[in-house]
């Protein structure tokens, strides 16, 4: 930089120098000119020497390599954890974990009685064991509507440090009488399940719902239990295909005292109350394609009548059953089931009272239970994804040679608002569903039934009540 400086100034020098050689004198301008002349040509010298070190820079900054510096990435804003258990179709509560998934159906149903109809059977449910003896010339075409059988209910899902607890809340509106339903709210599964332990009320394991047909009738076919029960059930998976049930059932188990109060001798009482829960069990299996599921049901309580804290009696009710589901084809299905059972009446329906308590001389007391099977056979048949069709028949068969028949068949001490306990009753069941679209089904139902009393000593009361009804049903699911 020093000599280009220097090439300026001599630059201007020989500039200036040239507008004033007249001025000087011709002894010194030849010395001027020389010296000129050797700056020039020492000036010209520095240039060239200046572009060679220029390209030799030029040529080493080509021959390194480069390195390009990235620009930082940007940050990008990670979103909200989603909860553990995040499942479609269900929705979060504000503490961010708990998953609940709401769902039900509104549903109405009408059923026509051709005959076998009075006070005591307008009951939107099947009421073969109730209905009226052939000689009670009772009232016949009588229609009944109602929608209470409409539900709805709640699942819910939550992650814990003790495992994913789970639960289900739903209800009705059939209230606690069974004749149409009261309007009021009926609690029907209210549990908690946490890994393979479930406490609450849901459906007993001695009740047979997966290896029944499906049926109009909202309360389903002879030799057939849905029970709820409010329990503590433990479950353990034997394998893939294999599971055993066991369950400790709280409430009124031999349902004597509130249900069946009136079926005494001499005035005796059973309001002794239970001491203990129920034991029930079930045991399933299934093929690992899924066609075929058979269960084995157990039972055991206790049944006790009390007159005072000195004088009660107990006795065991008991039973087992089987059922089995097996689909033939994707469009055929069929279904048995049976049961054996000793002194209950609580758990499958249409049954008589659970026992008889009667005293004796002493004071004694004494309990005759009741001991019957029950069957059910069914088939199934979809027609196309919007036709099925169930035809199912069931029977129960009450023992006749114990106490519990004796008593039964002495008509001078039933009750006048009886007409006999029921020796055998059966169910024939024909129905078809439509459904249009995947949240509406369509049924309608035809039901033949009959009820036979154990033998009367009257001539003038017939030992059977026929029983025939039309059920019709609109269901929307959602």
């Amino acid at each position: 930089m020093i000599k280009l400086n220097k090439l300026v100034l001599c630059m201007s020098t020989l500039g200036l120098s040239a507008i004033s050689l007249p001025a000087f004198a011709a002894t010194s301008e030849k010395q001027e000119i020389q010296q000129l002349r050797a700056e020039v040509a020492e000036l010209r010298a520095l240039i060239q020497q200046q572009a060679v070190t220029q390209k030799q820079i030029v040529a080493e900054q080509k021959a390194r390599p480069v390195i390009v510096t990235p620009p930082p990435a940007p940050v990008i804003a990670q979103a909200a954890p989603a909860p553990a258990n995040a499942k479609p179709g269900w929705f979060t509560l504000p503490d961010g974990q708990t998953q609940v998934k709401l769902y039900g159906s509104v549903r109405a149903d009408a059923t026509y009685d051709f005959k076998g109809t009075n006070a005591d059977t307008t009951n939107i449910n099947n009421p073969t064991n109730k209905v009226p003896l052939n000689s009670a010339n009772a009232t016949e075409d009588a229609l009944n509507v109602t929608a209470a059988t409409t539900r709805f209910g709640l699942d819910f899902s939550r992650p814990s440090d003790i495992g994913e607890i789970t639960g289900k809340i739903e209800a009705d509106f059939m209230g606690s009488s069974g004749t149409n339903g009261t309007g009021s709210l009926r609690v029907r599964h209210a549990y908690v399940n946490v890994g393979k332990w479930l406490a609450g009320q849901t459906t007993s394991p001695f009740v047979n719902v997966d290896t029944a047909p499906e049926t109009v009738d909202f309360n389903g076919p002879m030799g057939y239990g849905s029970t709820r029960t409010v329990q503590v059930r433990y479950t353990q998976p034997i394998n893939a295909n294999q599971k055993l049930l066991l369950a400790l059932e709280g409430g009124d188990v031999d349902n004597i005292t509130t249900g069946n109060a009136v079926i005494n001798a001499n005035g005796t009482t059973s309001s002794g109350g239970n001491r203990f829960p129920a034991l029930t069990a079930r045991y399933d299996f299934k093929t690992a394609d899924n066609k075929f599921l058979g269960q084995a049901h157990a039972l055991l309580h206790e049944n006790r009548i009390s007159t005072n804290d000195s004088n009660d009696e107990e006795k065991l009710g008991w039973g087992v059953g089987l059922g089995a589901k097996y689909k033939i084809t994707d469009a055929d299905t069929v279904f048995a089931n049976y049961y054996h059972v000793k002194g209950d009446n609580r758990y499958l329906l249409y049954g008589n009272s659970a026992y008889v308590a009667s005293s004796n001389v002493d004071g004694s007391l004494n309990i005759s239970e009741s001991e019957f099977n029950s069957g059910l056979i069914g088939y199934s048949r979809t027609w196309s994804p919007k036709l099925r069709s169930t035809i199912a028949a069931g029977g129960i068969w009450y023992k006749d040679d114990n106490g519990y028949a004796d008593f039964a068949s002495r008509a001078a001490t039933l009750p006048a608002t009886r007409d006999g306990l029921n020796k055998t009753l059966y169910n024939i069941i024909v129905n078809s569903f439509y459904s249009p679209t995947k949240a509406i089904d369509l049924g309608v139902e035809y039901t033949y039934g009959q009820r036979k009393i154990f033998e009367q000593l009257d001539p003038n009361k017939s030992d059977d009540g026929d029983y025939s009804r039309l059920n019709l049903m609109a269901k929307y699911s959602f």
